[in-house]
C-alpha cells in the first residue's frame, strides 16, 4: 500500500509536530480514506492527544489502503520546524520501505525541501476518542486560555479549576511558595459560551501539562474547554484549513 498527501498549510503541522515532542515517545500515524488522524498518549498517561484532519482539507490525497505507522516523533519535528502558513506539506509513503518523505514546498520561494523520517515497526492499538460525561464546557478566546495558563505557571505546578452555579462562572486558582493566582471566567468576560449541567464541580490538573500544549492554541482564535469533578479536562479546537484536535489531561489526586 501507498499514500501521498498534500497539506496546504504548514504551520499546522509545524505546531502539532512540536506539541507531540514535548508530550509523546514516537507518533501514531493512521491514514484512512476518509482522514489523517494521529492519536497518542504521553508516556505516564496523563495526556492524550488526537489530531484529524479529513482527507477533503487536503489538496493532494491519494491513498491505496489504509496505513497504520509510528513515526519519530524527533525526525518528524525537525523535518516540519520551519514550515509555515504559507507552506505546502506533502507527505509520501510505501509499504515495506522503513521511512516517511515529507516534502515542504515554499509557494512564494518555489523552493521545495525534502526529510525522511524513520518509520518504527513497532505496531499500536488506536486509542480513540474518551466516552465520559464532562458537566462543565465552555468556550474561550485562546489568547484569553493561554494567558491563564501562563499566570498558573508563575505561582505554582498545580492548576484548579471550580465552577458554581452561584457565582455562574468558573473560577481559576493556583497557590504555591511564591504566591497565589486567581480568576474568574464568566459569559463574555471572556468566556463566549458556559453550560454546566450541575450545580457545583471542582477539578486539578498539572500546569505543566497543559503549558505542553498551549503552543497548539496558536492554531486557533477560540477553544472549548470540558471537566468534571475529578475528571479529565478536554480542550479541543478546529485548526485553520481544516481537521480537529483534542486534547485530555487526567485530573490530579
Amino acid at each position: 500500500m501507498s499514500a501521498r498527501l498534500t497539506y496546504p498549510v504548514g504551520s499546522v503541522l509545524k505546531n502539532v509536530s512540536q506539541v507531540l515532542k514535548r508530550i509523546v515517545d514516537q507518533v501514531p500515524i493512521v491514514i484512512s480514506l476518509d482522514q489523517f488522524s494521529i492519536e497518542a498518549f504521553s508516556p505516564d498517561k496523563v495526556s492524550m492527544i488526537v489530531v484529524s484532519i479529513p482527507s477533503t482539507a487536503f489538496e493532494e490525497y491519494n491513498l491505496s489502503g489504509e496505513i497504520s505507522i509510528v513515526a519519530d516523533r524527533d525526525e518528524l519535528a525537525r523535518a516540519l520546524k520551519r514550515a509555515t502558513k504559507r507552506d505546502k506539506v506533502t507527505l509520501e509513503y510505501t509499504e515495506g520501505t522503513r521511512e516517511l518523505k515529507v516534502k515542504v514546498f515554499n509557494v512564494r520561494a518555489n523552493l521545495e525541501r525534502e526529510y525522511s523520517v524513520s518509520l518504527s515497526e513497532v505496531g499500536f492499538e488506536r486509542v480513540g476518542e474518551i466516552d465520559i460525561q464532562l458537566e462543565v464546557s465552555a468556550s474561550i478566546p485562546s489568547p484569553e486560555f493561554i494567558a491563564v495558563i501562563k499566570d498558573a505557571d508563575v505561582v505554582s505546578e498545580e492548576i484548579t479549576f471550580m465552577y458554581s452555579s452561584e457565582l455562574n462562572g468558573i473560577k481559576v486558582s493556583a497557590h504555591g511558595d511564591v504566591g497565589s493566582y486567581e480568576t474568574v471566567l464568566k459569559q463574555f468576560q471572556p468566556l463566549t459560551y458556559l453550560e454546566s449541567s450541575v450545580s457545583n464541580v471542582l477539578a486539578r490538573y498539572s500546569v505543566e501539562h497543559l503549558k505542553a500544549v498551549a503552543k497548539l492554541l496558536d492554531l486557533a482564535d477560540e477553544c472549548s474547554i470540558s471537566f468534571g469533578s475529578d475528571k479529565p479536562l478536554k480542550i479541543s479546537f478546529d485548526v485553520l484549513g481544516g481537521g480537529k484536535v483534542a486534547i485530555w489531561i487526567a485530573p490530579r489526586s
